[in-house]
């Protein structure tokens, strides 16, 4: 809707903690190409990101490197930070899902190998989270690595319905503004916004 109005838009950097594709197909439906970037849980070598391409060419990311693969002046960048299904090829299939896939997850730093280029992009950002609350300790430390490095904080809001004592205080430590709303009220609100 912003590219009909003739304004150039970049590509956005929208990190997820679902291992579904359902970011990758709307993309795909609307014609809009991408980079996925996913956490690789392959015990050989854990920490490893990969990168898959907008031709659907695959690429391990070096570690501590500053990958610049990605065209986010371009395209959109989708992160998912505790890895991703594969629908072409299941054994290819990576999940941060138990308590031990965590500990090891967070043991080996991971958040912290993401490529330079992206978590730069990270601490010089406003975030924006959808239908997220901040009860799983495992996003808390994921964000602290990329809030600690922060030179000033940059504004962020949540959108959620009803937080608990718990989400309240932790949002409002990081000076994230809560939208009380429904995801689908705030989404149609939104919508009402573009023509």
């Amino acid at each position: 809707a912003l590219r009909s109005q003739g304004s150039v838009q970049p590509g956005q950097l929208l990190i997820t903690t679902n291992y579904d594709d359902s970011l990758e197909r709307a993309f795909t439906a609307t014609g809009e190409p991408y980079d996925l970037v996913y956490y690789d849980t392959d015990p050989n070598e854990p920490g490893k990101f990969v990168h898959v391409r907008p031709d659907g060419e695959r690429a391990p990311i070096p570690r501590h490197t500053d990958y610049r693969e990605f065209a986010l002046e371009e395209r959109s960048v989708i992160l998912k930070i505790h890895g991703a299904v594969d629908r072409a090829d299941e054994a290819s299939d990576s999940y941060v899902i138990t308590e031990d896939h965590y500990i090891q997850y967070l043991a080996h730093r991971s958040a912290s190998e993401l490529p330079a280029y992206l978590m730069a992009r990270l601490r010089s950002s406003h975030f924006l989270f959808l239908g997220f609350g901040m009860s799983d300790w495992n996003v808390r430390v994921f964000l602290h690595l990329i809030w600690a490095g922060q030179v000033r904080r940059f504004g962020s809001w949540a959108i959620q319905l009803a937080p608990g004592e718990i989400d309240r205080r932790i949002w409002d430590r990081n000076g994230v503004e809560i939208v009380e709303c429904a995801l689908e009220e705030w989404v149609e609100a939104m919508r009402a916004q573009l023509p």
